[in-house]
């Protein structure tokens, strides 16, 4: 006899650890009282037709879009091309007589720079007031401009 006869001769194949009546009939039931709960998944939303579309409809006016500019683009090219400046449109002329000077100030320039600039230009202070239209008050009707020097007589 071989020695593993001998061990289930004297042991027996049972192992002393037996299963209950009836555990595994209600096992998941009793398992899922035991777990915590699980929260479901979100289920996604349904998409409006809107929203479906919408992606194609911003892609079809950035292309609008583009294509407005570039027929723009070309139309001022060709009115480039054909535009002379010695005889100007109507409409253009009537834009540069109609823009206010004080536009193309440069307001970079510090007071001294401007006074030396505008003093620069002018010889005398008549010439000023009538470019401008603007009358001298009284205490600044002595000034005198000699050789980009401002001085009061």
């Amino acid at each position: 006899m071989s020695r593993e006869d001998q061990l289930l001769n004297r042991y027996g194949r049972r192992t002393g650890m037996e299963v209950p009546e009836g555990y595994f009939e209600d096992f998941v039931l009793q398992m899922q009282r035991k777990l915590p709960a699980y929260p479901e998944k979100p289920r996604p939303q349904l998409l409006s037709r809107w929203q479906r579309i919408k992606p194609y409809v911003y892609l079809a006016a950035m292309f609008a879009g583009i294509w407005c500019m570039m027929k723009m683009f070309h139309m001022a090219s060709e009115n480039a091309q054909t535009m002379s400046l010695d005889n100007p449109p109507q409409s253009l002329v009537a834009a540069v007589e109609a823009s206010d000077p004080v536009e193309y100030y440069d307001y970079s320039l510090s007071d001294y720079e401007l006074e030396y600039e505008v003093s620069g230009s002018y010889d005398d202070m008549t010439e000023f007031e009538q470019d401008f239209g603007y009358t001298l008050q009284p205490e600044y009707a002595s000034i005198e401009i000699d050789n980009n020097k401002v001085t009061r007589s």
